[in-house]
């Protein structure tokens, strides 16, 4: 369906067309895949390490190459979406994650899996830049914020029923047959992208600030005097956002059986983390058409704090632990995935999928070094109190760039 001719070029269509509708649905269910293949890893850790007789370091490496390859998907892969068009840039990126999926279900070794993790992160990081800013050019300028939020909404939605499936199929079938399962979902995922994305060049025409156009996709562009002090502050965000993320969807289970619960027990737990950050999301998605993201986004990821050092430092039952568990995720990852309405409105649309593909690059270094440091850290026997309360910290920053890049957008 044409976009109708009331809507200003480069701001996507006055109210919401089937197109668009189609386009958000479709970002949504990729995400899905994504959320399927991040967190899956998290979910087999326990039983990967038993078998293999790894520890917590290494399992920690292997948590954080996935992460090193969204930074070159995000950094280097995904900015061509602003020069050959969204549609043949995640097409490209289903092909990667598919193909590094289904090798990684016959990994017989650390590295090679970890090599296929690399390949796999590479898809994610180029999607997750491309669907932003395509969910963002397919909504009513009005809605931005809320197609955004929801196609971020995606990832948790699938990670609470991955955890639930692995909780009754791991003991049965192994890890192998799970990573096999993670791949034929991405599979399918392809002739419905092809099918559904807009063919051509969506963008490349769009101003940047100040009334210049720039040449589609160039990074220089994000330092111009106009976009400087909010790249810095979205990077910022990103980077610190992540290392607090990362460190609890890739432990959380881990976590969880070191608070006192067994491993079917820390599983669900990691469930109902995703289960509550896809509520979040949505939450803060709906809220973010009434309730300023730079308002919100900082007060959920503060709260989160404190329900992270509840979590770390009182001795709860079992039922408790599982409901803050469903806390940190509504607030954490609820509050954090209002970063992406945030950078996806921070740029014009020649620029959208660079500066929000950039940033997933950059604050891949914070994802890299979260689940990492938490393993040494674990590894080292850090008390669950001192461990939560230092990734408190840069929670706190997140929230203050969050804050600022909302600010430089006035």
């Amino acid at each position: 369906m044409a976009i109708p001719p009331t809507a200003p070029a480069g701001e996507g269509p006055a109210s919401w067309t089937r197109k668009g509708l189609a386009i958000v649905a479709l970002c949504f269910a990729i995400n899905m895949a994504d959320g399927v293949d991040v967190t899956i890893l998290s979910f087999i850790a326990p039983r990967l390490q038993a078998e293999w007789g790894i520890g917590s370091d290494t399992m920690g490496s292997l948590f954080s190459a996935g992460l090193i390859g969204m930074a070159i998907g995000g950094m280097f892969i995904a900015p061509l979406a602003d020069r050959l068009g969204r549609r043949a840039v995640i097409l490209a990126a289903l092909a990667l994650m598919s193909l590094g999926m289904l090798a990684s279900s016959f990994a017989g070794s650390v590295s090679f899996l970890f090599a296929m993790r690399v390949l796999v992160g590479s898809g994610i990081g180029t999607v997750l830049a491309a669907m932003a800013a395509l969910a963002a050019e397919s909504a009513p300028p009005d809605r931005r914020n809320l197609a955004v939020g929801v196609v971020q909404a995606g990832y948790p939605f699938a990670a609470v029923f991955t955890g639930l499936i692995v909780a009754k199929l791991l003991p049965v079938h192994g890890w192998q047959a799970m990573l096999l399962g993670a791949a034929v979902l991405t599979v399918v995922l392809f002739p419905a992208a092809w099918f559904v994305l807009p063919r051509g060049r969506p963008v490349a025409s769009g101003a940047a600030a100040g009334g210049k156009a720039p040449d589609a996709g160039r990074v220089s562009h994000l330092f111009s005097p106009e976009l400087r002090a909010r790249t810095i502050a979205l990077w910022s965000a990103v980077f610190f956002g992540l290392m607090v993320l990362y460190f609890i969807v890739s432990w959380i289970p881990k976590l969880s059986i070191a608070a006192g619960l067994s491993e079917t027990n820390g599983i669900y737990a990691g469930a109902l983390y995703n289960l509550g950050a896809f509520v979040g999301t949505m939450a803060m998605s709906f809220l973010a058409l009434r309730v300023p993201l730079g308002r919100l986004v900082p007060t959920m990821l503060v709260l989160a704090g404190a329900a992270m050092i509840l979590f770390g430092s009182v001795a709860m039952p079992v039922w408790l632990t599982l409901v803050v568990a469903f806390a940190i995720g509504v607030l954490l990852q609820g509050g954090y995935n209002g970063v992406w309405p945030i950078a996806a409105g921070a740029y014009p649309d020649a620029l959208r999928a660079t500066g929000v593909g950039w940033a997933i690059g950059v604050g891949r270094g914070g994802a890299v070094i979260g689940p990492m440091l938490g393993g040494y850290l674990m590894a080292a026997s850090a008390p669950l109190p001192i461990l939560f309360a230092a990734y408190c910290v840069p929670l706190v920053i997140c929230a203050g760039a969050a804050f600022l890049v909302e600010r430089y957008k006035m």
